[in-house]
């Protein structure tokens, strides 16, 4: 996976970029509709103000939603699985559901620092484009450069 987002600022080897957030994401409605920007602090050099675009390989981008989707809601499930067989009350199966989706979140807090640690899981940059020499020819919210 491959996206373009602007250098923000930089040193010492690392860059910050900001994205926009995709198209998709306007359609859910979660944020109502306001614009909104991640930024990211990769590793390399770009000038302030130029365009990169900074790849993660799709099989580590599968395997980290797998991650972040699979494991609350396996959880979930188990803990309600775990409530049925203490009580017979469906608060108690509620209760054990949403205590094992706390125990998964901080499993993936673990499970996200040990990652970031290794180079196969960091985005890297692919290429740096100086303004107006971006692929598509707009910038990264849209607009012509």
């Amino acid at each position: 996976m491959i996206r373009t987002g602007k250098v923000v600022s930089g040193g010492g080897g690392r860059v910050e970029v900001c994205f926009d957030r995709p198209e998709a994401c306007a359609r859910c409605g979660a944020c109502a509709g306001q614009k909104h920007h991640t930024l990211t602090e990769i590793r390399g050099d770009a000038p302030v103000g130029a365009f990169v675009d900074v790849e993660m390989p799709d099989s580590q981008v599968v395997k980290a939603t797998a991650l972040a989707y699979v494991l609350p809601m396996g959880a979930l499930l188990a803990g309600v699985w775990l409530g049925t067989l203490v009580s017979e009350t469906e608060w108690i199966w509620a209760a054990c559901g949403f205590a094992c989706m706390g125990v998964a979140w901080l499993a993936l807090r673990f499970i996200d620092r040990r990652m970031r640690k290794k180079q196969v899981w960091e985005p890297r940059i692919v290429a740096v484009h100086e303004k107006g020499d971006t692929q598509n020819g707009t910038d990264t919210d849209g607009t012509e450069l």
